[in-house]
């Protein structure tokens, strides 16, 4: 968080920063915590084949996807993914192929802006949390 703002002006922040860069696209909190936001940049609905989406990732919850495969590019911070009983610490510029089927969350001690790119595209029903 910037400046000592609460959860809910850090939100409202990155969700207009997200808006501003991505205009006419949608972004919101992913799980209403104020810590995963996601803005559809090519959406699935427009192309079931692939989706591209931009997250800001402060700590994601452990889930896998049984079908879909995720390609991550970090755009701006540092990323610790957890990959299975793994930890991958990506920078800027930094790439990693998240596998279907691998359990995968991720964290940032700041705010890491990831760039998401899954085939195929993002469904709800692909989509499982892991509670660990």
């Amino acid at each position: 968080m910037q400046n000592n703002e609460s959860i809910e002006e850090r939100s409202k922040r990155i969700l207009k920063e997200l808006l501003t860069k991505y205009p006419n696209k949608s972004a919101y909190d992913l799980d209403g915590r104020g810590l995963h936001f996601v803005c559809e940049v090519e959406p699935v609905d427009e192309h079931p084949e692939y989706d591209r989406a931009v997250e800001v990732i402060i700590s994601s919850k452990p889930h896998k996807h049984n079908i879909m495969v995720q390609n991550y590019t970090i755009l701006k911070g540092i990323l610790e993914l957890h990959v299975d009983n793994d930890v991958i610490i990506l920078k800027e510029g930094n790439k990693y192929k998240v596998e279907a089927g691998t359990v995968h969350w991720a964290k940032s001690d700041k705010e890491c802006w990831v760039e998401i790119f899954s085939e195929p595209g993002w469904t709800k029903e692909d989509h499982i949390q892991i509670n660990q």
